[in-house]
């Protein structure tokens, strides 16, 4: 069992630096230039020796010795050691820990390479235009509210703990409030609601964040003078259109999003086409 924590422990200590770092790069010369060692058939160039030495130098007052730098390349071949077990043993698919770690990693790569490094506001008005609706503040909205009454300090972190990992978890937000919530007067009708109209059921600063979500939002809790709520917003209906230069920041985020969004997508239907799937019924 210690093996397999310290192989695993291991591995996801070192996969990120080594998978995109130390396996081989069709960009790096074949000729193993640069190469200060190879570990059955891969390479780790002295790039990868300089990146790991940069990183013990951050926690160092003197200048690295000898030693430390032998010791150093030595952690990087157990580290390429270890990677190479844990792809004999298929860890990236049988563990999950492993898998997520290389699925995350891949995510934030992709994302990276799609990151549009500049964006004029010719870009983000017509972003904007084409997009009026989702800036625009919603004339009547369908919500539902979960309320925690305050307790004490220990039984309110426990109870919204709960709350957090039953909607996270993708349980239904009625079950979720029939479990845990408590009764607050005046009840919301279960409608939608013109803005000003739900003023009669909510504190201002509740109405002014509601204005902001999206149909299949949930908060998460927010505080007020009683208690705890979490809001649901089922519905909404487009009204009003806020002025550009006072949602300009807002665009360029959701743009940024988007994009992130466009990235993975296109990078999945790329992998898709290269890949062999066949579906079973």
């Amino acid at each position: 069992m210690r093996k397999t924590f310290l192989l695993l422990s291991g591995l996801l200590i070192g996969i990120v630096f080594i998978f995109f770092g130390v396996l081989p790069d069709s960009k790096k010369n074949s000729a193993n230039k640069g190469v200060v060692v190879i570990v059955n058939d891969h390479p780790i160039y002295q790039s990868d020796l300089d990146l790991a030495l940069e990183a013990l130098m951050m926690n160092k007052r003197n200048q690295i010795t000898d030693e430390e730098k032998i010791i150093v390349l030595e952690r990087l071949i157990d580290e390429q050691l270890l990677l190479q077990r844990g792809l004999e043993l298929d860890l990236p698919q049988t563990e999950g820990m492993v898998r997520k770690t290389i699925v995350s990693e891949m995510l934030d790569k992709i994302i990276v390479e799609g990151i549009v490094s500049e964006v004029n506001d010719e870009k983000l008005v017509d972003f904007y235009s084409k997009n009026i609706e989702f800036f625009s503040r919603p004339s009547e909205v369908h919500i539902k509210r979960l309320f925690i009454e305050y307790g004490t300090e220990e039984e309110d972190e426990q109870r919204l703990d709960e709350v957090r990992g039953l909607l996270i978890a993708g349980e239904e937000f009625d079950v979720v409030k029939e479990k845990l919530g408590d009764p607050i007067i005046p009840v919301i009708p279960n409608v939608l609601l013109p803005i000003k109209k739900l003023k009669d059921y909510l504190e201002p600063a509740l109405v002014e964040l509601i204005e902001t979500l999206q149909p299949g939002q949930i908060t998460t809790e927010i505080e007020s003078t009683t208690g705890y709520s979490f809001i649901y917003m089922l519905s909404s209906i487009a009204g009003e259109g806020i002025p550009f230069n006072d949602v300009k920041e807002q665009v360029k985020t959701e743009y940024l999003r988007r994009n992130d969004e466009e990235s993975v997508d296109q990078y999945m239907v790329w992998l898709k086409k290269r890949a062999k799937i066949k579906y079973f019924e």
